[in-house]
């Protein structure tokens, strides 16, 4: 049965993606070169992350599910933190894949973890489940990116 209000969950992960696709990056030397195993894999991650929300209700009834919900909003300020920093700064191309607070990649690692506590609150073993197959590839892919634009600095 489709959820009107889970459209919330993968909208807003989506949303500063929309916003990369109208302005693109600057200092964007070379084209990134990502695994194909990888790419594959954060493809079907992402397309069963963006989906799968929509069949399942939010449920905040126990004390686990509103941790979960909490580590979703945080995930999510820290994942809109990067984008912040990357639109603020003149669209650095670098800064999508630089560290924040220690946290390598931000960009790939928190969507990450905003979709497995958003399984939690959805009671879903099928978005965790697509969860780690996003995790798989895009964080590697991000990593991979991130090393490419070390060493041709």
């Amino acid at each position: 049965m489709f959820h009107p209000v889970s459209l919330f969950v993968p909208f807003m992960v989506l949303l500063p993606n929309l916003l990369f696709f109208r302005r693109a990056p600057h200092n964007m030397s070379g084209r990134p070169n990502p695994s194909l195993i990888f790419t594959a894999a954060e493809g079907i991650g992402r397309i069963g992350t963006m989906i799968v929300p929509l069949f399942f209700a939010v449920q905040l009834w126990h004390g686990y599910e509103i941790i979960s919900l909490i580590v979703m909003i945080l995930a999510l300020l820290l994942y809109y933190g990067g984008w912040c920093r990357y639109f603020l700064n003149d669209r650095d191309y670098g800064l999508l894949f630089k560290p924040v607070m220690g946290i390598p990649v931000p960009l790939a690692i928190t969507p990450v973890l905003y979709f497995l506590a958003g399984s939690v609150v959805l009671h879903s073993i099928l978005l965790f489940m697509f969860s780690i197959v996003f995790a798989a590839g895009h964080i590697p892919n991000s990593l991979r990116e991130h090393e490419r634009i070390l060493h041709r600095d």
